[in-house]
């Protein structure tokens, strides 16, 4: 059996490069020190160093008793520190039945073979263990603390635990370098822990005092990068929503609830996680952590917890058609377009835009709100990813639109007081074009009267390492914490030369089977803005409700052919039948080609219903054909 002494003695040798690691991270004031020896007792038959078991003699040595052997060993340690001896000078040396600690070459005490049984292992072995408790001992300094640098966070405090052999009162005082009323310092508890508060942003050094003797302490104090403060659920709108569409309307929520300092920036350290999808009128959970970083700033992980609302907000088309496309090529840092949106007045943003400069840009689509009163805006809208094939661009951003529309597929979006909501951030590299369309209406607060007018504002800048927080295709608008209106931004000027009144179309045509087929234009008639000044040819954005009556008098099934016919030129087609979204990526003239078939019973009559929409990059008019 191994006695508590001996288990003492094995630990402290086992850890003794551990403990030597820590000591290196202390701080110790080395002059200081140096005037004050390491302490050196006897407990019966342990020798205490420092006010630690340095060695526990167990079994005597001929006619020296344990104790007396640990008074010998004790004696012997106090002359050769006398002579400046410490731990570097302990070693330990073998003979043939025994081994020996030694200090400085003169025996300070044998391990026996009596002792090494005693402790289970061998003579040399033992004596190693001794020699190993024995310089950690004699390395404690007499004052010490757990740790040279303390972070504080501003308005918080932290402890550090003031270590070390030294008996007396501690006393702490700041010393006012390099910063001047940093730091708080106090001592509580048990005397020994002392509690440093954070006053101001800076660095103060603290000097930790026991009698004479003292070591500094070096406290810096700095801010939190940031806190996200999500008290509001995340509302969204929408059938069979996807996964990955609420996934990033929570990931949006919580961004923008994130109170960051300047140059800080918020990350989700998990994916979100969600309890469930929920349908119109119901809410689910979700959560995540969440990471806030900056440089300068403390980082903090927080866990967010919120609950997801699927409000059941009728879709309507807006009044309004807003077209940013001019330039199409844009060749130098400028706004693209700046138009009005309000309560009354919804809109359906297209945007297609080249990057005609020599370096990389940033296109930003931004909602201004310019009052003194929170804004509430539903978006749905779909972004694709910026490339060089215009038509290709056009058509991906077209499809997920439709898709979301068709849905009703949307989330919502506060805006605060005089301050300003980045949509949409994209990335482009030069000839690279981007394409989205935006459907945007602003919600009535109840007890809040209407208000002037947000802007809705399309720029292209030059990319400056600015925070690109999605890249991709995506449908879900607001990746970024607002910012406050800049003077400039507060008296932005809105234009309605590309704005358009007419956002819908409605055609009907009827087509019987074994009669003439029905060539249905999509296109063709072009909207003008306000003053009518200014027409859109193509009507690129405007969504076309094609509702279309198939006749079948015969006594047969008949399938009737939907085709398209890109009658203007190169151009992509989408449409929503049925609530199928179908599509035709690149179409080139004379060809036409197929969309659907849809079957008609002998003597049948159906009324099918298309919505589509002129697609930016491509050219239109185009033709839907129907025919069997």
């Amino acid at each position: 059996m191994i006695s508590f002494y001996e288990e003492m003695v094995m630990v402290q040798g086992n850890i003794c490069a551990l403990m030597n690691t820590v000591l290196c991270v202390l701080v110790t004031a080395i002059a200081a020190h140096a005037q004050i020896p390491p302490r050196v007792g006897v407990m019966g038959s342990t020798l205490i160093v420092n006010r630690a078991i340095a060695i526990h003699v167990r079994v005597a040595n001929g006619d020296l008793t344990p104790e007396r052997r640990a008074q010998i060993a004790a004696e012997r340690l106090q002359a050769a520190i006398a002579r400046g001896l410490g731990a570097r000078h302990v070693a330990v040396k073998a003979e043939r039945r025994r081994a020996m600690v030694t200090i400085g070459g003169g025996v300070l005490l044998y391990a026996t073979r009596a002792d090494a049984r005693a402790a289970g292992t061998t003579p040399l072995r033992l004596a190693q263990a001794w020699a190993s408790s024995l310089r950690h001992c004699l390395a404690i300094p007499p004052l010490s603390l757990s740790t040279s640098e303390l972070l504080v966070p501003l308005g918080e405090s932290r402890t550090v635990r003031v270590n070390g052999w030294l008996e007396g009162t501690v006393v702490v005082a700041p010393t006012g370098t390099p910063d001047d009323g940093i730091a708080d310092p106090a001592v509580v508890g048990d005397g020994r822990t002392l509690r440093v508060t954070g006053r101001a942003v800076g660095r103060e050094r603290v000097l930790v005092s026991v009698g004479e003797l003292s070591v500094p302490l070096m406290v810096t104090v700095r801010k939190y990068a940031g806190e996200v403060k999500l008290t509001e659920p995340v509302v969204v709108t929408g059938i069979d929503l996807p996964v990955s569409f609420v996934r990033q309307a929570v990931e949006s929520a919580i961004v923008r609830a994130a109170q960051l300092e300047p140059g800080a920036q918020v990350q989700m350290s998990s994916p979100i996680r969600l309890g469930g999808i929920p349908d119109v009128g119901q809410s689910a959970t979700a959560s995540a952590l969440v990471r806030t970083t900056g440089p300068g700033y403390i980082p903090r992980e927080q866990e967010v917890k919120v609950s997801v609302v699927n409000r059941p907000l009728a879709s309507s088309e807006p009044v309004l058609l807003m077209v940013s496309n001019d330039p199409e090529r844009v060749q130098k840092p400028q706004t693209l377009f700046a138009g009005e949106v309000s309560e009354a007045h919804g809109a359906r943003l297209l945007y297609h835009h080249m990057n005609g400069m020599a370096q990389d840009g940033l296109l930003q689509i931004e909602l201004l709100n310019p009052t003194d009163t929170p804004r509430v805006a539903h978006v749905t809208g779909a972004a694709s990813t910026p490339f060089r094939d215009t038509v290709r661009v056009g058509y991906v951003a077209g499809e997920l639109f439709l898709r979301a529309l068709m849905n009703n597929m949307g989330h919502t979006v506060t805006i605060p007081p005089q301050s300003k909501m980045v949509l949409l951030t994209q990335k482009i590299r030069p000839l690279d074009t981007a394409s989205g369309v935006l459907q945007l209406r602003l919600l009535p607060i109840e007890g809040v009267q209407p208000q002037a007018p947000c802007v809705l504002k399309v720029a292209m800048q030059v990319y400056q390492n600015q925070p690109v927080p999605l890249s991709g295709t995506t449908m879900v608008w607001g990746f970024l914490p607002p910012r406050p209106l800049t003077p400039e931004e507060r008296q932005q000027a809105a234009s309605t030369e590309h704005i358009y009144p007419t956002s819908h179309k409605v055609l009907t045509a009827t087509y019987v089977v074994g009669q003439r087929w029905q060539f249905i234009r999509i296109g063709e008639e072009a909207v003008r803005n306000h003053t009518q000044q200014r027409k859109l040819d193509g009507n690129y954005g405007v969504i076309y409700e094609v509702r279309v009556e198939l006749v079948n008098p015969t006594d047969k099934v008949r399938d009737v052919e939907l085709a398209f016919e890109p009658s203007g030129g190169e151009a992509g087609g989408v449409f929503a039948i049925g609530g199928e979204v179908l599509g035709v990526q690149r179409a080139l003239p004379p060809k036409e080609f197929s969309i659907t078939r849809i079957r008609l019973q002998p003597g049948q009559k159906r009324t099918i219903t298309i919505r589509t929409m002129p697609l930016a990059g491509s050219n239109y008019p185009a033709t839907l054909m129907v025919r069997s």
